[in-house]
């Protein structure tokens, strides 16, 4: 009995639901932006001495981690899943202010990122 269909439709479900999960993040993204954009006017005009720069990139890197899972989700590549862990690992630096043994770990986990993209993806793995 050969259960090749059933397979496959289970697989195009999941793929589908997959994809209408990444459009539900992808619209929730863009609120949030928004959001962003109008309580940092909105604070750099009527109070500007509240605004904190940290709290200001530590939203937008959130915002770029979200989009590159967005990606991530709907490319299906290991590029894509590298590039999530990248941005995440650089996010981690920029807003949590580390001593030198973590921001050095952290730089070197960026350089393993890097090494992998260059060394061990194959033309496969990106498209």
């Amino acid at each position: 009995m050969d259960h090749r269909p059933s397979h496959t439709l289970l697989l195009k479900a999941a793929r589908a639901l997959e994809l209408l999960i990444a459009a539900v993040i992808l619209v929730v993204i863009v609120c949030a932006a928004g959001l962003l954009l109008w309580e940092t006017a909105r604070t750099l005009v009527l109070s500007p001495a509240d605004f904190a720069l940290g709290d200001f990139l530590s939203g937008t890197l959130l915002l770029v981690m979200g989009i590159e899972f967005v990606k991530m989700l709907a490319l299906h590549t290991a590029d894509a899943v590298v590039d999530v862990l990248l941005f995440t690992i650089v996010r981690q630096m920029i807003v949590n202010h580390t001593d030198a043994v973590e921001t050095l770990l952290g730089v070197a986990a960026v350089a393993g990122i890097f090494a992998i993209k260059k060394f061990l993806q194959t033309r496969e793995d990106t498209e």
